[in-house]
């Protein structure tokens, strides 16, 4: 059994591996918000719903942390952690973007039995289909709850950077010196009342699962103390029929361009970043191709060397492409570097905006979350460089992408890349691991 943060940015990492399993003769269900039963029922996946999609909240509410001085006791815990200038990434991360999206669906607090029933449907739904394994997407830390009382082995398959591995050893670290004075990590915050509810203990294993499945590429992680499985990135970006344009050779260089779906849900106000990249490739002698959609192109001219798609696969576009640039998300620039093709990054903030159940926006002005890791793995690979329309000029964009395609050590830089990730053993051949991992951790159902 596996289980996802409701998103396609999280399912799309998954695939592979649930597909490796499948083929191995292991039957395979993916547990998870209703409004994702499409889209897992679309990569072949069984999709286990949770519940009732109208009953359930709208993923980035934060709607489970208002009633509690959330920003307040994190203050206090960033003040109390004493992190040197280069650790408060990783810390930020979790703070701004992912204890959010943890508290959409998991409570702070008190556990009423009324108002979070998906929890619930997610352990009985473990008990009754009795998985030997539930490998559980970091952001659904239920999941180890649900794993424990089915008497399943249980471990994070990470999509991402292991920011919360990192954050238990900072915590217990520090906690060394301040004792009880520093306080609870948040972590634990979103776990403990479903724990107290089935009568589990909130331990390491509650919060960071008996192993990790990481795709990381080896360069670009996070030093943590957890027993982890290292797995390759295989890029997995959807399907559809691949277009007649796209099966010739290009003339040209082509130049591929995307924001990433991220971008189009969370982040508001995309015009100037769009503006700015067609102006630069605008009269260049390129193929450009942008999967952008209308309302990020809307009133924007298109020069006569871009042809716009809504949605591309990236798996059918990125070969034929010569650079590839792109908003850094993790699934972007993994899918690159797999494939072996120079980068640029666009590394300019933008306004973020969540929108809880009752129409509510809270926006605030920041970079995409893994621009920092991906921008900063790419750029001392010698794979590709950043882009940023609000510090550079057009002329200065435009000298980064002619260097990014013109200059062959970045080439090399992308080839060497790539080797960082297929390196790593694919998902067929971690399968006989999981197997013996599964045997040795696997408890008595409860």
């Amino acid at each position: 059994m596996f289980t996802i943060w409701p998103g396609t940015a999280h399912l799309y990492p998954l695939t592979p591996l649930a597909w490796a399993l499948q083929s191995a003769g292991h039957e395979v269900c993916v547990a998870a918000h209703p409004s994702m039963a499409e889209g897992i029922a679309s990569v072949g996946l069984t999709p286990v719903l949770l519940g009732d999609e109208g009953l359930m909240p709208v993923p980035w509410d934060g709607e489970n942390a208002k009633d509690r001085d959330v920003e307040g006791e994190l203050d206090r815990l960033t003040e109390a952690l004493d992190l040197a200038p280069e650790d408060r990434y990783p810390w930020e991360s979790l703070r701004t973007f992912l204890f959010p999206v943890m508290w959409d669906f998991h409570p702070i607090g008190d556990f009423p039995s009324d108002s979070y029933p998906w929890v619930e449907r997610l352990v009985d739904a473990a008990r009754d289909w009795r998985p030997d394994l539930v490998l559980w997407d970091p952001c659904w830390p239920s999941s180890s709850v649900a794993a424990r009382a089915s008497g399943a082995a249980h471990a994070r398959l990470l999509w991402g950077l292991d920011y919360w591995g990192w954050t238990v050893d900072r915590f217990a670290d520090r906690r060394r010196v301040l004792g009880s004075a520093l306080g609870t990590n948040p972590m634990e915050d979103s776990v403990r009342a479903i724990a107290d509810r089935y009568g589990f203990e909130v331990d390491e294993e509650l919060l960071l699962g008996q192993w990790t499945v990481d795709p990381t590429p080896s360069g670009m992680r996070l030093k943590t103390r957890t027993r982890t499985l290292p797995m390759q990135w295989i890029p997995y970006t959807g399907a559809a029929p691949i277009p007649s344009w796209l099966q010739a050779r290009p003339a040209r260089p082509r130049v591929a361009v995307s924001l990433g779906m991220s971008m189009r849900a969370f982040f508001e106000e995309s015009r100037p970043r769009v503006e700015s990249l067609l102006e630069t490739v605008a009269d260049m002698d390129v193929d450009v191709v942008a999967t952008l959609n209308k309302e990020q192109l809307r009133d924007i001219p298109v020069p006569d060397n871009v042809r716009t798609v809504d949605y591309l696969p990236l798996t059918q576009l990125l070969p034929s492409s010569s650079v590839f640039i792109h908003h850094g998300g993790t699934g972007s620039f993994n899918a690159a570097a797999a494939l072996g093709v120079p980068q640029l990054i666009t590394s300019d903030v933008n306004d973020f905006t969540t929108i809880d159940d009752e129409g509510n926006k809270k926006t605030f002005t920041t970079q995409h979350m893994d621009v920092p890791p991906t921008s900063a793995y790419l750029v001392e690979s010698g794979a590709g460089l950043t882009l940023n329309h609000q510090e550079l000029s057009r002329a200065e964009m435009r000298e980064r992408l002619e260097r990014v395609l013109h200059d062959p050590a970045f080439r090399r830089g992308a080839a060497a890349m790539r080797e960082d990730i297929v390196a790593a053993p694919t998902p067929t051949e971690i399968i006989p691991i999981l197997e013996r991992l599964t045997a040795v951790h696997k408890p008595e159902a409860r």
